[in-house]
């Protein structure tokens, strides 16, 4: 599933406009509570854009607008977290800011500056950590520490240091291209590790199935047209 470049714009600029930070952080929100340990929604979601000072929709109909474009976009992200990201390729990357200056040059690997890229999108990761916590912290391994890892290097440029954590060295712009183009498969492992039977077909005992029920096979036949044909 995908949305136009309009509508990903319009979006972003309602959530800009309105202090619901960014199109970017939206998207590291929903992947967030997409693969995590609990069901969250996008009416959840859309609480915790409203706790960083968000400003009134300036009318119904542009809350009713937002409203839209939000859940098209929870399903893209939906959609994209659950599928293979070596099958994606690059369409299973999130939706991030680039800097100006990659509509001037050919090879972004010979870009030299320093923009944060993907920082809003660890931002938006870790609102969800922060609303709930409690159910990740109970779900944390040392599986997740690499990710989270992750998540601290990329949003270095926008924490604060604390006497409990120092501030962190911020990391190069090749360092951030890596850790980005490790996102999807970092996700992939979370969404799996959520949803163990995604992708398994699943089989029914076929003394349990109704003559008239779905084939388990997959087939989309009723079940006496197919694999229950030759019972008496």
């Amino acid at each position: 599933m995908q949305m136009s470049e309009t509508k990903l714009g319009r979006l972003d600029d309602l959530l800009a406009s309105t202090n619901r930070y960014s199109l970017e952080a939206l998207d590291g929100l929903f992947s967030a509570a997409l693969v995590g340990p609990i069901d969250v929604d996008v009416d959840d979601c859309v609480a915790v854009l409203e706790l960083g000072g968000a400003t009134p929709w300036s009318s119904e109909a542009e809350a009713s607008e937002a409203d839209g474009l939000m859940r098209e976009f929870w399903q893209v992200i939906a959609a994209r977290v659950a599928a293979d990201p070596k099958v994606l390729g690059e369409e299973s990357l999130p939706f991030i800011d680039s800097p100006e200056e990659f509509d001037e040059i050919d090879d972004i690997s010979t870009y030299t500056g320093d923009f944060p890229i993907a920082s809003d999108w660890a931002i938006g990761f870790r609102f969800a950590l922060n609303e709930w916590g409690e159910a990740w912290d109970e779900w944390m391994d040392e599986s997740l520490y690499p990710f989270m890892g992750m998540l601290m290097t990329l949003s270095a440029d926008q924490t604060e240091a604390t006497p409990d954590m120092p501030a962190l060295p911020l990391p190069s712009f090749e360092e951030r291209m890596g850790l980005l183009n490790e996102i999807p498969f970092q996700l992939a492992k979370l969404y799996r590790r959520r949803h163990p039977d995604h992708g398994k077909t699943l089989r029914r005992d076929p003394s349990k199935v109704g003559r008239n029920d779905p084939c388990s096979c997959g087939s989309g036949k009723k079940y006496k047209k197919c694999c229950g044909s030759g019972e008496a």
